[in-house]
């Protein structure tokens, strides 16, 4: 079972500073143990930013030179070279095993400009960045598209991601702008662009954990159903005003969800594919010059 593989190393605020300090360097001393043995390990560090504090005490009473924020001015050299120790290594017998390590940063009000989050940003892959705002709008799970990156080719071709991540982007600066000038002062097009980026963000970007289906889903489905979402969103549709836009969008968005919550193998999930399909071509004009190729190559 997952417990049976676990190992979890806690240090509580109130320990000594010392306890504190070692207690990630020891975790992660162990990763590189089971790692030797030709298994994969997965690191997880919660919170690098307690770690971080432990570390600036201690350089305190060491009375050492203090960087910015009163954390020791090797802050960024110490948290590269936790970092750095993760990866893969090839065993004299040929058998391979890996550190992933996952850190969460816990930046005092959400200050992404403090020195732990900084260092950190500058050594990982990747970094998924939580939202307040998503969080208490309940969209889950609560990361914000426009703020994470990665620098790992993922399963979608990149200029794939960055049409829809111009579409997001776009549809973000247009709600902002709704929020002061109202949906009346909005242009159509602005709008539907609003909606094409809310219905990324619905069917796509946000997972029901209860749900069996859509809590977790395989590369193989998330290809099919990316390649017919950037289908809809690439598209120019007929359409005579916003409220027309906004019912043909919750239409399209709502056979989405039903899609989402059936099993690959249901020989329903066929049949949403081409309602889906058929919905989007009922208003459709032409796709955008930039998306041909892709579309085209589906």
């Amino acid at each position: 079972t997952l417990m049976e593989r676990t190992i979890i190393i806690c240090n509580t605020s109130s320990m000594p500073v010392a306890a504190r300090e070692a207690s990630v360097y020891t975790a992660v001393t162990i990763a590189e143990y089971y790692r030797q043995m030709g298994l994969n390990v997965l690191l997880l560090a919660d919170s690098t930013s307690r770690w971080a504090q432990a570390m600036r005490e201690m350089s305190g009473r060491l009375e050492e030179i203090p960087g910015e924020e009163a954390f020791p001015a090797y802050l960024e050299s110490v948290i590269a070279s936790f970092y750095e120790r993760a990866g893969i290594v090839r065993m004299k017998d040929g058998s391979i095993g890996s550190v992933t390590i996952g850190g969460t940063v816990s930046p005092a009000g959400g200050n992404f400009e403090e020195p732990v989050t900084q260092a950190t940003l500058k050594v990982v892959g990747a970094f998924h960045g939580l939202s307040r705002e998503r969080s208490d709008a309940r969209k889950y799970p609560a990361i914000h598209p426009l703020e994470s990156w990665t620098k790992y080719h993922g399963i979608i071709d990149s200029d794939i991601v960055a049409y829809v991540r111009g579409i997001l982007f776009t549809g973000n600066e247009v709600s902002q702008m709704m929020k002061v000038v109202g949906e009346e002062g909005t242009s159509l097009d602005d709008y539907v662009t609003y909606l094409k980026a809310e219905l990324v963000d619905r069917v796509y970007l946000q997972q029901n954990s209860f749900d069996p289906v859509d809590a977790a889903v395989s590369i193989e489905r998330q290809k099919i159903v990316f390649d017919l979402l950037f289908a809809v969103v690439a598209g120019d549709y007929r359409i005579e005003d916003k409220k027309a836009a906004r019912s043909y969008m919750n239409e399209i968005r709502q056979k989405f969800i039903d899609w989402n919550s059936t099993e690959l193998e249901d020989e329903r999930f066929e049949m949403f594919r081409k309602e889906i399909a058929a919905l989007v071509e009922s208003r459709l004009i032409a796709y955008d010059k930039r998306a041909v190729k892709f579309i085209q190559s589906k």
